[in-house]
């Protein structure tokens, strides 16, 4: 059971949340036939005859996705709700569980945004404390907290916060994020203390880079917000609210900036500045200040947080001051780094993707865009100041690094037997949802570093880099978001994204190439296949989640957007400027052709946007506006003599066959064509990021999945093994050919990463049926091709468990598939009619014969 995509959350704003729920049965072909729901102020009420909140009543329906839509939902209040469901073999099963709302509007905010007496020039990070009584018992508690950029937070004495990155990044003069904590448990009985420290993140970016974020609009000196609720046990009510009686100061933390690192002099602590009995005569009082944006709205995606720890592989000793540690894999996250030594010695890691021959670390593809002001601001570094009182812990806060290898040098001459330096793995900690294996150790392989290259990028929205930008390339974005999907319970951080999109569209319409922007970096050369990602990344939410929210957030603006592309059409009606197949190998598909085809392709998924939110006059309009682009396209890109598209290469056979852009009676052969375009290059690859995601999915669609394949497998230059195999890469690299420009290419980019989907629905067959989201109905197709002997997949859907394996055993293939108990699948197979089936387990043999005749 759950509200919003998220189990028991704690701050629920919305009056129509959504509820949601997973069934499980033995019963093969089981099916939901009605369900009844129960929402009530307290769990004792939590019967259809008491429930003073909300009552559907039975409902004859197999939905699992229902709006609430009872009495109006008031802030900072616990629900419970409680769920029966019948299934169609007359048996019925009752669960109960509850959801909190938040702050349901921002009059329910009753503190005030306070800071200290700086400006957004100085260093080191504000502190803020107070001390409150609680003299009661308490019945529950809860803390309600924005810190901008970042905030950590503790109670006497104590972290409550096991991350740094929170709340989440977004444009903050249009809307800020808030926490939600349970402290119920935390408080005690007589004085308490909160203590709060702020970094600066995106909210203050001091020093300059070419995206300008150090002249967002936005920019001030960190700030916060704060509210407890204490309910005690005697029905009484209680606010803690920051205002100016809260105390503050700076402390140990000189620096902190997102892409350079800490600066943390230990020798500045003020021990117990965060307990009931610290002296803070010296601190000054807080002053208020004005909120930054008109809306604050709860933070309900995963934090961004430590999931791992990592122990160095090898260590290099360079001389006396320096060593290296290589930590055996490129990942995002910060060092943990355990040191004795004497009061005062300076210890600064530097981090980086590469090495030199020598075994000194190389920067060099993670500094250019870098704009320092000193010798301090070097691209991914953090400093410590021992203290000299034994063995001292630093981890630097508000910041993280994308790695493989840190250089860790000491104003002394230091012993290794001193130093115990390990990493801390980072991301936004979402669920693993989805696993794959084959008989192919390299494909496996890729699959892995896919993985790991999306969650290194994976910081509240989507970023392009761990190291040098960090930023929310629209397109980078959402050519990994199906796979992403697939492999993590990442829907709440896509549906977040959505609006920031809204929040970063021009007044004439147009949206830029990454999302937050700075509103002084124009990236909006990136064009109409970045500016796509409005339309994509609602539609996929709606695929994987049957989010229809998401579609609502964005389509006002997305109505927008293309009343202003109308504005950049040529005499053609098409359009021509814009980023293409970005880092192509070497064949360059025509930048005209294909936004073109992204511009037909945004009608047509707002003509279904349209459609699925009841606005059939409006999507009628913008299917007659795609088809007026697709014959402008066939007319002025198409030869039907050779069947082809643009200059033949690779993605211009695709891209007209994904889009659905390609005359019906020439389809098959515009495939055929491109099959013999990628066996004339020995099957090996020949496109960049775009190409990436569109050229095997066709390719398989229309049969050709053995080609795909051999392509996928190839250990020479481009493609993912060559990677593997020449650069032992643990993640997936921005460009094929990286020793090309060395300077500027990225060792870890997610975008070339949709190949894993690829995997999942080519391999394993697992796909969604366009016919209901969320995979209430599933398409099982697999694709047996010679060279893989078994292919193991599942994936948790939203309606539950989906198997799909196979395994050669001589003349036949096993397969076996699992299917949620409530949705239905369509079994396609080689020499067999197509079969439907209900929930449940099955099993069923194919022919080789068969394989190898189709």
């Amino acid at each position: 059971m759950k509200c919003e995509y998220v189990e028991t959350p704690l701050s629920i704003e919305l009056q129509n949340p959504r509820l949601m729920w997973q069934i499980t049965s033995p019963f093969n072909a089981a099916r939901q036939v009605a369900y009844n729901i129960v929402v009530a102020s307290s769990k004792d009420k939590l019967q259809p005859e008491t429930a003073d909140i909300w009552h559907t009543g039975i409902k004859n329906s197999g939905d699992q996705l229902v709006y609430y839509s009872g009495n109006t939902l008031m802030p900072h209040t616990k629900y419970w709700w409680k769920l029966e469901v019948w299934l169609n073999n007359g048996g019925s099963v009752t669960k109960e569980s509850w959801f909190e709302t938040g702050k349901m509007s921002p009059s329910d905010w009753t503190a005030s945004w306070i800071t200290d007496e700086y400006d957004t020039a100085y260093a080191p990070s504000p502190m803020f404390r107070k001390v409150f009584d609680v003299n009661k018992p308490i019945a529950s508690a809860k803390c309600y907290i924005s810190g901008l950029g970042y905030a950590t937070l503790s109670f006497n004495g104590k972290s409550l916060t096991k991350n740094s990155l929170d709340p989440g990044f977004t444009d903050y003069n249009k809307r800020v994020l808030y926490m939600t904590y349970d402290i119920s448990s935390i408080l005690k009985t007589g004085k308490n203390c909160i203590g709060v420290q702020l970094g600066n993140g995106w909210f203050n970016e001091q020093t300059p880079t070419v995206w300008n974020f150090h002249q967002a609009p936005w920019r001030k000196r960190p700030q916060m917000i704060c509210e407890m609720h204490i309910i005690y046990k005697d029905g009484t009510k209680d606010i803690i609210q920051s205002d100016e009686t809260w105390k503050t100061s700076t402390g140990p933390l000189l620096f902190d900036n997102i892409h350079i690192g800490a600066t943390y002099d230990a020798r500045l602590e003020q021990k117990g500045w965060n307990t009931i009995n610290f002296n803070d005569a010296s601190w000054k009082r807080a002053t208020v200040t004005k909120a930054t944006a008109p809306i604050i709205e709860a933070h309900i995606m995963p934090s961004a947080t430590t999931t791992d720890t990592i122990s160095a592989v090898n260590v290099k000793k360079i001389n006396d001051t320096c060593y290296v540690f290589d930590m055996g894999q490129n990942f995002a996250g910060v060092p943990f780094l355990q040191i004795k030594g004497a009061k005062g010695t300076q210890v600064k890691l530097r981090h980086a993707e590469m090495q030199y021959e020598d075994g000194n670390i190389d920067q060099r593809n993670i500094s250019m865009h870098l704009r320092p002001r000193n010798a301090r601001e070097v691209i991914q570094s953090d400093i410590y100041i021992l203290k000299g009182e034994g063995t001292e812990t630093f981890i630097p806060p508000f910041t993280y690094h994308g790695f493989q290898y840190i250089e860790l040098t000491s104003g002394k001459p230091i012993s290794i037997a001193d130093v115990k330096l390990q990493a801390l793995k980072m991301h936004s900690d979402v669920k693993e949802q989805a696993w794959f294996n084959c008989s192919n150790s390299l494909l496996n392989d890729i699959y892995a570093i896919c993985k790991n290259s999306y969650l290194s990028n994976l910081f509240g929205l989507p970023t392009d880099c761990p190291t040098r930008e960090k930023n929310g390339w629209m397109a980078d974005g959402f050519m990994v978001q199906e796979a992403g999907m697939i492999n993590y319970d990442s829907r709440n951080i896509y549906a977040k994204w959505v609006k920031d999109m809204v929040d970063a569209q021009s007044a004439d319409g147009d949206v830029p190439g990454i999302v937050p922007t700075s509103w002084k970096w124009d990236s909006e050369w990136a064009g109409p296949i970045w500016d796509a990602a409005i339309f994509i990344v609602p539609s996929l939410l709606y695929k994987y989640s049957g989010d229809e929210e998401s579609m609502k957030n964005i389509y006002t603006t997305a109505k927008k957007y293309l009343e202003f592309a109308t504005t950049t059409e040529n005499e053609k009606g098409l359009l021509t400027k814009g980023l293409g197949d970005w880092l192509y190998y070497k064949a360059i598909t025509p930048v005209d052709f294909m936004v073109s085809c992204y511009y037909y392709n945004d009608n047509i998924l707002m003509a279904k946007m349209a459609n699925i939110l009841g606005k059939e006059s409006e999507a009628k309009r913008y299917e007659e506006k795609a088809v007026k682009i697709k014959d402008s396209i066939n007319k002025y890109f198409f030869d039907p003599v050779q069947v082809s598209y643009g200059n033949k290469t690779q993605l211009s056979y695709a891209l007209p066959l994904y889009m659905n852009i390609a005359p019906e009676q020439y389809r098959k052969q515009l495939a055929k064509n491109l099959n013999n375009t990628l066996a004339a290059n020995n099957y090996s690859l020949d496109f960049g990021f775009i190409g990436s995601m569109i050229v095997p999915e066709v390719l398989s669609d229309f049969g050709y999945a053995e080609s795909v394949y051999k392509m996928v497998t190839k250990e020479t230059l481009p493609s993912w093994g060559y990677w593997i195999k020449n650069f032992n890469a643990t993640s997936l690299f921005e460009t094929w050919d990286v020793n090309r420009n060395i300077g500027d290419a990225s060792r870890n980019h997610p975008s070339m990463g949709a190949i894993s989907a690829w995997m999942y629905k080519t391999l394993a067959g697992i796909n969604t049926d366009d016919d209901a989201p969320a995979f209430k109905k599933i398409i099982i197709k697999p694709a047996f091709v010679s060279g893989l002997d078994f292919v193991d997949a599942s994936y948790m859907s939203q309606y539950g468990l989906i198997k799909s394996s196979w395994v050669r055993n001589g003349t036949t293939i096993s397969v076996k598939v699992t299917i949620p108990v409530t949705s239905r699948a369509t079994i396609i197979l080689p020499g067999q009619e197509e079969q439907e089936i209900g929930g449940g387990d099955y099993k069923f043999i194919v022919k080789e014969a068969d394989v190898k005749t189709k």
